[in-house]
């Protein structure tokens, strides 16, 4: 596949997820709350200029939540560890969706960065890990129960 065509389906592509980033993501830094709720995370990914993005959050060491996602751009994969910040209970929002940010930072070793928001919340996660490849992403998901 030339560059050009590859470069005209991930337009495409953003242009499609551009609703979801208008509804979810503008503006919700105006909705967020002064409370915190802190959780170890795991943020996942596979990408070839379209990937799935996927965050699971533990509370005293086990997993309860997860949150899967399909986005436009990047390229290659990553699993990484770290901490997740939300101004609403992660388990308050299993069932509902949301739109998302994530950013990898390095190639082979690395960074995620990843911003999900939706109606009344917001939540961020960093992490540290390995992959390969880096790049930035956008799209919706939902939030989903461990089990």
């Amino acid at each position: 596949m030339d560059q050009s065509v590859m470069d005209d389906s991930v337009k495409t592509t953003l242009e499609k997820q551009k609703p979801i980033v208008k509804k979810y993501l503008e503006g919700a830094a105006a909705n967020a709350a002064a409370a915190t709720y802190s959780y170890d995370c795991t943020v996942s990914l596979a990408s070839a200029a379209g990937g799935y993005l996927n965050v699971d959050f533990k509370k005293n060491g086990s997993r309860f939540a997860r949150f899967e996602g399909g986005f436009a751009g990047g390229f290659g994969g990553y699993t990484g560890w770290g901490k997740a910040w939300f101004n609403t209970p992660v388990e308050d929002l299993i069932g509902k969706g949301g739109a998302f940010v994530v950013e990898v930072v390095g190639i082979i070793g690395g960074t995620a960065h990843v911003q999900i928001t939706g109606d009344g919340f917001i939540g961020n996660a960093s992490t540290g890990g390995i992959g390969a490849g880096g790049g930035i992403g956008a799209g919706g998901g939902s939030f989903k129960s461990a089990s």
